[in-house]
């Protein structure tokens, strides 16, 4: 009898480390099924392009099918809701951006979602600036003959946005804050009815990342671009930090996360993964052309840091321009 306890005894350690082997197995297969990224916006536009980009690319690392589903509605806010409740299991992900994560909040109060405790952040895919382009009959060529004309005719500049409290929208409200110059607000339900009116000198200004077109056609004139650095597509132009309004950035970022409680080792190889993507020349080259958005692939703590910042940064561009709006 003791010599069979001895041998039990024995046996027991190798049994143990046998079935921690098998954990460690187990917790490597991830993903094991289809991944899923819930996208906030409609089919075509910057987000859907985004996520559908990545999509295929992540389906090569992970060697599983990457699905994107499209929810959009209530300024991202169906989306965001639905990945807030769903499993924390690394297999919904959701292509968040500046908006459902750090300018809602101060534009609805209270949400069905906390930006900051409801997700994982894993990183940030792209920041998309915007261009500050003006009709071309307006007598200005830089971004400080803009300041000056604006300063001489205090509300005389009509500045189209893509809505009341849109990113757009709040880019020319630190504008104004920042430069000291007072426009006139005049929202758009479609980005094309506004880039129409740009063109026919309706409204005389805009901060969008769609002008090119209109900039081509010499109905518009671009002056300057929203991030701190000039955009490695466009070296030629100036940011409008560098041109007169020191530190001014506006940019929309586009980000994945996960609902709260999604496991470290999820996150690890979803990160691991999308840096080696958004590393490939390629991917960088297909996303400028497509968004007019730089690469980002930051860590998850400078995500996280990020969303908390641009919610005070936005939130007190929204209080002090006094922006109002009512969920749909």
């Amino acid at each position: 009898m003791k010599g069979r306890n001895s041998r039990v005894l024995h046996f027991l350690p190798w049994s143990i480390c046998l079935a921690l082997a098998g954990l460690g197995a187990a917790r490597a297969e991830y993903p094991d099924k289809p991944v899923r990224i819930v996208c906030a916006h409609a089919p075509g536009g910057a987000a859907d392009q985004l996520s559908r980009i990545v999509a295929d690319k992540l389906a090569h690392e992970l060697n599983q099918a990457v699905i994107v589903e499209n929810r959009p509605g209530a300024s991202t806010m169906l989306a965001a809701e639905q990945v807030a409740r769903a499993p924390g299991d690394g297999y919904t992900l959701l292509m968040a951006t500046v908006t459902t994560l750090s300018i809602n909040p101060a534009l609805y109060g209270q949400l069905r979602y906390d930006p900051v405790n409801d997700f994982t952040p894993i990183t940030v895919v792209a920041s998309t600036p915007f261009f500050l382009a003006v009709n071309a009959s307006v007598p200005a060529r830089t971004v400080q003959e803009l300041i000056a004309l604006a300063k001489e005719r205090p509300r005389a500049l009509n500045v189209g946005s893509s809505g009341t409290g849109t990113s757009s929208h709040l880019a020319a409200e630190l504008f104004n804050d920042m430069a000291g110059v007072q426009t006139v607000h005049v929202p758009y339900k479609a980005t094309a009815t506004r880039n129409n009116e740009l063109a026919a000198g309706v409204i005389q200004m805009i901060f969008g990342n769609d002008v090119m077109p209109i900039a081509n056609s010499g109905k518009a004139r671009v002056l300057g671009v929203t991030s701190l650095t000039r955009l490695s597509g466009y070296p030629s132009i100036p940011t409008v930090a560098e041109s007169g309004v020191p530190g001014f950035e506006a940019s929309v970022w586009y980000g994945l996360v996960a609902p709260r409680g999604t496991p470290d080792e999820a996150v690890r190889i979803l990160h691991a993964a999308l840096v080696r993507i958004l590393g490939q020349p390629e991917v960088k080259k297909q996303i400028m052309t497509a968004v007019g958005g730089e690469v980002v692939a930051n860590a998850p703590r400078d995500f996280g840091a990020l969303i908390v910042s641009d919610a005070a940064k936005w939130g007190k561009v929204i209080q002090r321009a006094g922006v109002k709006v009512s969920a749909e």
